[in-house]
């Protein structure tokens, strides 16, 4: 991964609406009331990506914008964006698209969106993709849309040239008015395995800016804000989101990775638990009232659980048994794991749907890399890897989450853990070591993020 300029980037942590946001390194840039997990919806009719050409005159003709010129001309097709958990920025990309971060609109399937010009609409989810924690919404439906932002490039900027930010950081009202912030790219980023270029801004970035515009002193759209901390802020460029967003719309299953959403159906109060050791956790969601107080037991011994919000924040932890208030967060996950293999069942008071892990139990190629999510705050998941004695091996976890990796040996003993304090940009969990027994060893990981996120598990 090549790191530009030398910058150590951060995740802004949601916030709640109507408070001020926290800054956190290693958490998303959005605003939040709960937690947010994976939202794809049905492919509406076929929608453009891109603007009509003759939106964008050529350079010579262009005059730089003033903060009101910037106000005026893009500002107005920047929407704030209200989910269920909290809120964000999102941008007018074509007649009929608006891009924003995953993170923003996770787990919704449809969100709210408020413009300037006073429009205001729900609108659907056409596809997500955690990777580069990038969204897409279809807006044909509205109203009084406004126009796309002429779309510019990355081709045309360098380190040291100034930038405009437009998002809707830390609002105290479902009708704000968006920021406006200057700042000077301080450098790119080619992360190798996300496929996309990253530029950073030396602008602080603030909760609820998330999915924001960050246009050049013309007024083109050149990034979508994403990550950032107290003294920068990291951004998707546009040329690979108008081509990932290509891919999402045409293909909906960038990597070879099936879209995630939180179960509905099937929900019940006894349910099978099946793990196979103290790296292995199971998972199920309940949408639960805000009202009864819900107890989940064990029928069997030996089986922890937790009750988290989404975002993966502890409600209620037990042995065997465990008692929670639900309160006004939904959807509320039960994470079970013990410290051996188990096969028993729990009884909840209340339904509970078991939450499938496609990422339980692949094998991981001796060299290679293979892709995964984490599904919610605080996932945890594992592999299968093939050594002999005496091999000497490294993992290595790429994400934009930071990520605790552990390696347990044939026989279960922990071999080697390493905790990645950094997150993106930064420096990625890794694990040098040489296996002293023939057998399959485990591979686990945990994310800290508190939204979904992808990863690369690169073994060699």
């Amino acid at each position: 991964m090549a790191i530009a300029a030398g910058i150590s980037a951060a995740i802004l942590i949601l916030a709640p609406i109507g408070q001020r946001a926290i800054e956190v390194t290693g958490e998303p840039a959005t605003t939040t009331t709960t937690a947010a997990a994976v939202s794809t919806t049905q492919q509406p009719t076929p929608v453009t990506t891109t603007a009509p050409p003759a939106t964008v005159p050529p350079i010579e003709a262009l005059i730089p914008l003033t903060a009101d010129g910037v106000a005026n001309r893009v500002s107005p097709s920047v929407a704030f964006v209200l989910t269920q958990q909290g809120t964000g920025s999102g941008v007018v990309i074509s007649e009929d698209l608006l891009v924003t971060n995953a993170h923003v609109i996770w787990p919704d399937r449809t969100v709210s969106l408020v413009f300037l010009n006073g429009a205001t609409a729900q609108a659907r989810v056409l596809a997500m993709d955690p990777f580069v924690d990038l969204a897409v919404v279809d807006i044909s439906r509205i109203a009084r849309r406004p126009p796309p932002l002429p779309i510019g490039t990355t081709e045309d900027i360098a380190a040291g040239d100034s930038l405009w930010i437009v998002g809707y950081p830390l609002p105290t009202e479902f009708t704000p008015d968006p920021s406006i912030d200057a700042g000077e790219i301080l450098g790119f980023t080619d992360w190798e395995f996300s496929e996309v270029r990253w530029l950073t801004v030396d602008a602080p970035a603030i909760g609820g800016q998330s999915g924001g515009a960050v246009v050049d002193t013309y007024g083109r759209l050149v990034g979508i804000s994403t990550f950032g901390s107290v003294s920068s802020l990291t951004s998707i460029g546009i040329d690979d989101v108008v081509g990932r967003v290509d891919q999402l719309l045409a293909n909906r299953n960038v990597r070879g990775l099936e879209p995630r959403m939180l179960p509905h159906g099937g929900a019940r109060k006894t349910l099978d638990v099946s793990l196979s050791g103290r790296w292995d956790q199971q998972l199920f969601v309940g949408w639960l009232p805000a009202r009864p107080e819900v107890t989940v037991a064990a029928l069997g011994s030996g089986v922890d659980m937790a009750v988290r919000t989404i975002d993966g924040t502890e409600v209620a932890l037990g042995v065997e048994q465990v008692q929670f208030r639900p309160g006004l967060v939904f959807p509320v996950i039960l994470a079970v794991d013990a410290e051996q293999s188990t096969e028993t069942a729990i009884e909840a008071s209340l339904p509970f749907i078991s939450m499938p892990d496609p990422d339980h139990g692949q094998s991981l190629p001796r060299r290679g890399a293979t892709d995964g999510v984490y599904d919610v705050g605080r996932d945890r998941d594992f592999f299968y890897l093939e050594l002999v004695e005496g091999e000497r091996a490294e993992v290595r976890v790429e994400s934009a989450a930071r990520t605790h990796l552990w390696v347990y040996g044939p026989d279960g003993s922990l071999v080697a853990e390493d905790i990645d304090e950094s997150g993106f940009i930064g420096g990625n969990a890794t694990l040098v070591f040489t296996a002293d027994q023939d057998g399959t060893h485990i591979v686990a990981l945990e994310n800290s993020l508190s939204t979904i996120s992808g990863y690369t598990v690169v073994t060699r």
